[in-house]
């Protein structure tokens, strides 16, 4: 399960360590009913302080919207949610490490895609890494779509993937900046030593157009 002292920014899941602002709270894992309850009390207050500007009802739907968060956490190493400002509707971002398919590998696959969009990331911890977006159908809705924000940090043998879960378009402005900020402060430890991921091939950049293609999940 994440750890994090109740008044520290950083928190860490394994060999992965962050560092978070007020407005991110960790899902925690592998917790039974009568613990999720538990958690979910012990967070509704902090949540409810989030929500200055919420509509005034907004404060009834945290305890439900917490327990989503741990009923939905699935097996990620780190699981992440954000509350902005503007609505009690939070974004969930998800942190793993995966067995890699090489470097190489994933450059075919951005390259593959010419209407795709990959923008490199500079200055995190984890070194030099490539984001996209990533889309969902709304449900009940023809033609909407949901977006979410992915991250990637690799070497030939292991990466690590940042993502956000598709959320609501009108939302994802008030997200993608703290979530492009979290991804930065992500560090991963092995043995006591920093891991770093490798650049990827040349050819894999910044396009001019949007992506439409899936995320990568865990096996």
């Amino acid at each position: 399960m994440a750890s994090a002292d109740r008044g520290a920014r950083r928190v860490s899941a394994g060999e992965l360590v962050a560092d978070l602002g007020p407005r991110w709270l960790v899902v925690p894992a592998g917790i039974g009913a009568d613990d999720r309850d538990a958690w979910v009390r012990s967070n509704v207050d902090r949540v409810r302080a989030l929500g200055e500007d919420w509509p005034a009802d907004a404060a009834e739907l945290v305890p439900a919207l917490l327990a989503h968060a741990v009923d939905r956490r699935g097996e990620d190493h780190l699981v992440l949610t954000f509350w902005p400002s503007v609505v009690p509707l939070p974004a969930t971002v998800r942190i793993s490490v995966l067995a890699s398919p090489g470097r190489a590998a994933i450059a075919d696959e951005l390259r593959a895609r010419p209407t795709s969009r990959a923008e490199h990331v500079d200055g995190a911890r984890l070194g030099p890494g490539v984001e996209w977006v990533h889309a969902d159908a709304l449900p009940g809705e023809r033609g909407e779509q949901l977006i979410g924000i992915q991250a990637c940090f690799a070497d030939d043998e292991t990466m690590v993937l940042v993502t956000l879960d598709p959320t609501l378009p009108a939302l994802l402005p008030h997200v993608a900046d703290p979530v492009r900020e979290l991804a930065r402060t992500v560090e991963r430890v092995r043995a006591g030593h920093p891991w770093v991921a490798r650049p990827l091939p040349e050819g894999v950049g910044t396009r001019s157009d949007r992506e439409t293609w899936p995320a990568w999940h865990r096996a």
